[in-house]
């Protein structure tokens, strides 16, 4: 066994998340495991925490185990304990928004567990079911998609698609993952239980060449096209009961949503929920005031308007102070969401939905759940390496120069898109374009023609006109369009199975958005980029505090399945 003392590198902030890994490892010693990777001072790391969160790097990052991420992973986990247990962290436990995090995360761990108990665990399948999925599984589906975070940007996504403009075309703008952007969203053949279950219900039910309406996953909204199906033609029975405990997980997977809001349906009447108005709108008022989208809790309880109350569900009535006093717990990147009267309104629905069900979760014990605690103390430990990353970043100097030369270099992220705002004619054969088109060289108005005879509603209730509209969002016919002169008519267009007319009603180009307006921006970009060394020097210097020592021959000899 070679012991040694070693100073180790920041590969780990740098590089691996924190958020993926399974418990810390120095945090406490395994009291059934008596080998020992790595001691940090008087902190040990086990065999048992370090492959537990080897294992979920290798599933999270898809790599193969090799001796350069094992010795990666270790590192990580020194370098955690070296900056919990060797800085002075004063600042962050003191920091009001870190509490707030932390409270947060506790809350949303113990929410997590109870959906967990009352709704998966709950959750069958019949024998039915399993023998769909089990034909379902031997089929694959070849599949592209484009993503979109709102139902309006997918509907959007999904004209533009009708009009012609081709997958490859807007996936460079949907997308920020190069290999999607460059491949027209393409994911290649999915099988049973690899994605999300409405994603790939709609795929599975969908034909070849078919283009789906928006479909609602967790993630937001996809738009899917079907390029192949292949379905294996043999099946045995032998074969579905080795898979019916994989297929009875998918398919319980596929029913979590469904089940998700019957079981919020059944605790939590929302339509029982009623709302003073002007009580939000003074809360809403409060949280502008401040600029940062914090609310004043003391301010609120000196200065509130008598208005009853702000909130009432089944008799319980919340007042403003105490809906001001629980908005005031939300950490501030949620309470900046808050904007207008309806998400107030959200907010104030929310928080008392997460009362009932923190409720429930307590009487029923899942608070002392050492699930629960687990899972809270990896999700405590990534917080606070959040917060600690930000801390040595902070100090990391940006000169003027440094700021206008990133700036400069950099200037198309920092302007504003060209926009235009077209009116169009869409109909469905070339023979009936080609007629307005002669109808408007005959001095016919293009919005009359547009209103009534166009198939495309929204537009042709504005006479046509789209509004200023991104360039991006007009695809293969951004240059045709950007590139004609204003008030020309341009067409007939064709695309997939319509046929258009467009006139260029207004050009406004992209111009570099104040430096003011992005400084804070910038300044971390900068940042990001030049922390490296900063953190390196810092570990160094903790390491200079304490001693390290790994166990080499340990983590290169164990093997990964025996030392579970």
């Amino acid at each position: 066994m070679n012991m040694r003392r070693a100073c180790f590198l920041p590969f780990a902030i740098m590089i691996v998340s924190s958020a993926i890994a399974a418990g810390r490892g120095g945090e406490r010693r395994d009291a059934d495991s008596a080998r020992i990777v790595a001691t940090v001072g008087n902190e040990s790391i086990s065999l048992q925490s370090y492959v537990n969160r080897y294992d979920d790097y290798l599933i999270w990052s898809g790599v193969q185990d090799n001796m350069q991420a094992r010795f990666a992973v270790l590192n990580n986990m020194v370098n955690e304990i070296l900056l919990e247990r060797y800085d002075d962290n004063s600042r962050i436990y003191n920091n009001p928004e870190y509490k707030k995090e932390i409270n947060w995360a506790k809350k949303s761990t113990l929410l997590a567990f109870l959906k967990d108990r009352e709704v998966y665990a709950k959750i069958t399948a019949s024998e039915e079911e399993l023998r769909d999925a089990y034909v379902r599984s031997k089929t694959k589906v070849a599949v592209r998609h484009l993503y979109a975070p709102t139902l309006k940007e997918a509907d959007e996504l999904y004209i533009l698609l009708m009009m012609g403009v081709s997958f490859k075309e807007l996936a460079r703008q949907t997308f920020t993952d190069t290999t999607l952007m460059n491949n027209g969203g393409y994911l290649g053949y999915i099988s049973f239980g690899e994605t999300d279950p409405n994603f790939e219900d709609a795929a599975f039910h969908m034909r070849v060449g078919e283009i789906s309406r928006p479909v609602k996953t967790a993630e937001g909204y996809s738009i899917i096209k079907v390029e192949d199906k292949i379905r294996d033609p043999f099946t045995t029975e032998d074969e579905f009961v080795r898979m019916r405990h994989k297929l009875e997980r998918a398919v319980r997977i596929s029913k979590k949503s469904a089940c998700e809001e019957a079981y919020l349906a059944k605790v939590f009447d929302k339509t029982k929920v009623k709302f003073n108005d002007r009580a939000l709108s003074y809360i809403l008022d409060e949280i502008a005031k401040d600029g940062n989208g914090r609310i004043n809790v003391e301010s609120s309880e000196k200065t509130a308007p008598h208005y009853g109350f702000c909130a009432e569900y089944k008799g319980r009535i919340y007042s403003v102070e105490g809906i001001a006093s629980k908005l005031s717990e939300v950490p501030d990147y949620n309470l900046r969401l808050l904007t207008s009267l309806k998400t107030v309104k959200e907010a104030v629905l929310g928080i008392i939905m997460q009362g009932v069900l923190l409720k429930i979760a307590r009487e029923k014990g899942y608070d002392t759940s050492s699930y629960v605690r687990e899972t809270f103390s990896k999700l405590k430990n990534d917080i606070f390496l959040k917060y600690k990353r930000n801390e040595i970043l902070a100090k990391v100097p940006v000169s003027d120069s440094e700021l206008m030369k990133y700036y400069r270099d950099n200037i198309g992220y920092y302007s504003t898109e060209d926009e235009m705002n077209i009116q169009e004619i869409i109909v469905q054969d070339d023979s009936a374009a080609s007629e307005l088109g002669k109808r408007i060289e005959h001095g016919m108005d293009f919005g009359t023609l547009a209103t009534r005879y166009s198939v495309r509603k929204w537009s042709a209730v504005n006479r046509g006109v789209m509004g200023l509209t991104p360039v991006s969002r007009f695809g293969s016919l951004r240059d045709t369009l950007w590139n004609s002169q204003v008030g020309r008519i341009i067409g007939p267009i064709k695309f997939d199975k319509y046929y258009g007319l467009f006139r260029v009603l207004e050009k406004k180009a992209g111009r570099p958005l104040e430096i003011s307006l992005v400084k804070q921006s910038i300044i971390n970009a900068i940042k990001n980029e030049k922390g490296f060394p900063y953190m390196k020097r810092h570990l160094e210097e903790l390491s200079k505090r304490t001693i390290v020592r790994i166990n080499d021959d340990l983590v290169k000899t164990y093997e990964m399945d025996s030392a579970e």
